[in-house]
């Protein structure tokens, strides 16, 4: 535990905030990208070869309707069909009144046969009915949509092209569904489950309207280059908002329940623990070990190590955390800490210090240190050496500079020194005279 009075947690920036029960959710934003719906994906073929005759849909794009027909094929082999079925036909119509029930029987099986043909070469019912119906054969067929959708991929090109079963002449997807692929990362995978309500905004529209979806597929393995999981949302998409290789902003949340939360800056993450300061009041903290859960919106889950209604230091942790550490290491030497300015010689020596600029700033700032005794007499003739300090943290090097400062009258003294990052810096004024330490103070520099 350590102790700063209050006056210094005001001046170093000390702020407070309680641990409060609330309910709490996970927020997962991704960048997700809008991809076909692979069950809603249609290939165009033939089951004969042949010869396109006329050609209907001639771009990619084009949106095209069930039944819809999309060319027409020449092919022997349904010509011959068509002339096999016709010979059924009559012969079923000759036979069907036959007093031998096995040759009427014979010559229905023969027809279903010839029509079952036609049906495997995908020639559409209404076709068949018309073959009947006119009792002659169709140099031609048309070949139709199976799905509604719109065509992505085309090789029915022109009149005359041969054309063979294994050849993909159109692709055909429904786009009134689609899918979103998101990347999410490994520590946010509990928090995503099938069927969880997900949301996609378009980052160019102006009302950010979002967009209601489902989670429909979690994969059960992570992209070892990138650590993440590719998910798989589902969204309708009637008016065609959602676009094929669009970018979308996805947002997904778990409700976890009511749950202890602290702001997020209270934590202090060392990679192997996490601990924060407890306000133990009269100017005690106490730094505590806690087990910190997921981020939710406004602070950090606390699993255990913290009780709800204690208050707990959400500003100028770093700085009580190189108090703390400080204080360790003077009590492990066997070393008293020192509380306040102390002197051999001017007892209660007072310095006011000023920097230009004001606050001082990255880079190049002057110095003025004005010095006393307690009697307020200017503290003349010493050389006086400016320290600042701050200690090694987490990801941040140690920092000490010194400074000599030159004399200027009536007890000043001035100097300059180079901060090279914003910080709040330990500072020591330390007065000497003929090699002797006359007094030194304790205060602070802030850089901005």
């Amino acid at each position: 535990m350590i102790r700063i009075a209050p006056e210094r947690q005001q001046q170093i920036g000390v702020k407070f905030s309680a641990a409060t029960i609330r309910p709490a959710t996970v927020e997962i934003r991704a960048v997700g990208r809008v991809a076909y719906d692979e069950t809603r994906i249609a290939h165009v073929h033939t089951k004969v070869s042949g010869w396109i005759e006329d050609v209907f849909i001639d771009f990619i794009g084009e949106p095209v309707r069930k039944g819809q027909p999309l060319f027409t094929l020449y092919s022997p082999e349904l010509v011959s069909a068509q002339e096999e079925y016709l010979l059924a036909l009559r012969g079923q119509k000759e036979l069907q009144g036959s007093s031998f029930e096995r040759v009427s029987e014979g010559s229905r099986a023969l027809l279903d046969a010839a029509r079952r043909r036609l049906e495997l070469w995908d020639m559409p019912p209404e076709q068949i009915e018309a073959l009947e119906k006119r009792g002659s054969v169709s140099r031609t067929i048309a070949v139709v949509s199976s799905v509604d959708g719109v065509v992505t991929e085309r090789a029915a090109y022109h009149h005359g092209r041969t054309v063979t079963p294994d050849l993909d002449l159109y692709t055909i997807v429904d786009v009134s569904r689609v899918w979103v692929l998101a990347q999410v990362y490994e520590y946010e995978l509990p928090h995503v489950r099938v069927g969880q309500p997900a949301e996609a905004v378009l980052p160019y529209d102006p009302e950010r309207k979002p967009l209601q979806g489902r989670v429909r597929f979690v994969p059960p393995f992570l992209n070892p280059m990138t650590r993440t999981a590719e998910i798989r949302l589902e969204f309708p998409n009637p008016d065609l908002r959602l676009k094929p290789e669009t970018f979308v902003n996805v947002t997904l949340r778990s409700d976890l329940g009511p749950s202890l939360v602290v702001p997020e800056d209270a934590i202090m993450d060392t990679g192997q623990s996490q601990y924060l300061f407890v306000d133990q009041g009269d100017g005690y903290l106490e730094p505590r070990l806690v087990k910190a859960g997921p981020m939710v919106a406004g602070g950090r889950v606390i699993a255990e190590g913290v009780k709800a209604g204690e208050r707990v230091v959400t500003a100028a942790n770093f700085i009580l955390d190189s108090e703390s550490r400080l204080k360790g290491a003077l009590d492990a030497m066997g070393r008293p800490v020192p509380a306040q300015a102390t002197s051999s010689v001017e007892a209660g020596m007072r310095a006011e210090v000023t920097t230009e600029p004001s606050p001082a700033r990255i880079g190049k700032n002057k110095v003025r240190v004005s010095l006393a005794n307690a009697d307020g007499r200017p503290i003349d003739d010493a050389e006086v050496e400016l320290r600042l300090f701050m200690p090694q943290m987490i990801g941040m090097a140690q920092v000490d500079l010194k400074a000599r400062l030159h004399q200027a009258g009536r007890g000043t003294y001035t100097g300059e020194v180079e901060i090279p990052i914003a910080w709040t810096f330990s500072t020591t004024i330390t007065a000497h005279r003929e090699g002797r330490v006359i007094g030194t103070a304790e205060t602070s520099i802030t850089a901005r």
